[in-house]
């Protein structure tokens, strides 16, 4: 790399360290609905894609270390993926162990994201070489159906079974398939961008919107202003290892390696729910077995983003997991400004040796600035946040980008796609159905509509 992509890859990826820290300690944001749109605002002002990727790499280290601070001090998550650390976190606050798994959780993100990049990395050059293969389409009913296609499928599948309300989430697959391809039929064009966005948006959009309804408002009004204490935090090592014993380590470093793999075509949410659960649960002493899972947890969330990003975009080139086709979509979606998608940009103007250093860079850099930070201002940083930070402006925001874009893509037109997508995803999400199965049938939907119709029934 040149000097100036040098001081490029460092600004940036401080730049996005700083940011998303203050994204991930506020209560309730989205990954999805905070890490895509800006990552496709850097694309489409024209930002070099690997720079680009930088900052996402970044950002995640940031979001996942951040967005479990709150839980540890208050029982709240920051964000979507670190709900599954709710209650192992209240049980060790019951036990006055808030101090212990902060510092064990922050520690164990380090070592999960570190782990994730050198596995995936090295796993990644030698299956590169299956792209091709994986690419190629084969006739199926008179459809020609790329080899990929059978990995969402089995991923959309898996997502569903793993969703809370499974019957609905089976049902969902086809239905909102035909959704998206009715509104494509009406653009006249294959439109992405509004329709991913109307997914991510969805259940922020789907709970705004429901205060309209006067019953609504008042069952909310209701519930009143939620009392949040915060548990004072003391000294805590800056050396990750020492905070670690040899049974956290051990676990964190395995099933980082593990489910980042995995996460290639099944959801980080549920990963994380089903390792914890299972870590839990073969500890004998409830405390011992909630401060081990959530610190597990903790890796397994770094791991999952990083492998759900890494292996479809250097090995597949389609997003095939719900990471791929959720935050990191971008990357995935063509470019007029490019002539192809981010991702084949990447991979045909940067050789090997440079994306790695520059996802290891990133992720250093990112865990130079976030942890010190972190361990030094955790308690302080999470005060000022729910202080200070009104969580409605930075929804507002997010919903003024998706906004935008959505014109862009369509038009007016786009924007009212973008309004019916996002109800309807909402809706389904407050009736149990993982969004990872949205956004893989979104990317599976020409081909699945086109067997659908082929079908001799």
């Amino acid at each position: 790399m040149d000097p100036l992509t040098v001081l490029l890859v460092v600004a940036l990826s401080a730049l996005s360290t700083i940011l998303y820290i203050f994204i991930g300690i506020l209560p309730g944001t989205d990954e999805t609905a905070t890490m895509a749109p800006v990552a496709l605002t850097l694309l489409l002002a024209g930002v070099d894609p690997l720079l680009v990727l930088v900052w996402f790499t970044a950002s995640i280290a940031a979001f996942k270390m951040a967005d479990s601070i709150p839980v540890a001090l208050a029982g709240i998550p920051g964000g979507v993926m670190a709900v599954p650390q709710v209650p192992d976190a209240l049980t060790a606050k019951e036990h006055g162990l808030a101090d212990t798994i902060l510092r064990k959780g922050i520690a164990s993100s380090v070592v999960g994201q570190f782990v994730a990049l050198a596995v995936c990395l090295s796993l990644s050059y030698y299956l590169m070489p299956a792209g091709e293969w994986l690419r190629t389409a084969d006739e199926v009913l008179g459809v020609k159906v790329a080899r990929w296609f059978w990995l969402i499928l089995a991923g959309l599948l898996v997502l569903a079974l793993m969703s809370r309300s499974r019957v609905a989430a089976l049902a969902t697959i086809p239905s909102f398939a035909l959704l998206v391809q009715g509104l494509r039929g009406v653009y006249g064009r294959p439109v992405f961008i509004s329709l991913f966005l109307g997914i991510t948006i969805g259940p922020m959009l789907f709970e705004l919107l429901s205060m309209l309804h006067r019953d609504l408002r008042q069952a909310y009004a209701r519930r009143g202003a939620k009392e949040v204490r915060l548990l004072r935090v003391g000294r805590i090592s800056l050396n990750p290892l020492r905070i670690l014993d040899r049974e956290e380590l051990a676990h964190s470093a395995l099933w980082s390696a593990a489910t980042s793999v995995l996460a290639a075509v099944m959801s980080p949410v549920g990963l994380t729910i089903l390792i914890g659960d299972l870590i839990r649960g073969s500890v004998r002493d409830r405390v011992r077995g909630a401060v081990l899972a959530y610190t597990v947890r903790d890796a397994i969330k770094n791991a999952t983003y990083i492998g759900g990003i890494l292996i479809p975009l250097l090995v597949i080139g389609v997003p095939t997991g719900p990471m791929a086709a959720g935050p990191a979509a971008p990357f995935f979606h063509k470019l007029e400004s490019l002539g192809a998608t981010p991702r084949d940009y990447i991979v045909s103007r940067y050789d090997y040796p440079t994306i790695a250093v520059a996802l290891l860079a990133a992720t250093a850099i990112a865990f130079l600035v976030a942890y010190p930070i972190l361990v030094r201002y955790s308690r302080r940083l999470t005060v000022a946040v729910f202080r200070r930070v009104p969580a409605e402006a930075l929804y507002g925001l997010f919903i003024a980008i998706v906004i935008m874009l959505s014109y862009y893509d369509a038009k007016v037109a786009g924007i009212f796609g973008t309004l019916v997508v996002s109800l309807v995803s909402g809706a389904l999400w407050r009736l149990g159905v993982s969004l990872g199965v949205l956004f893989m049938a979104l990317v599976a939907a020409p081909t699945l509509v086109a067997l659908l119709t082929a079908l001799p029934l």
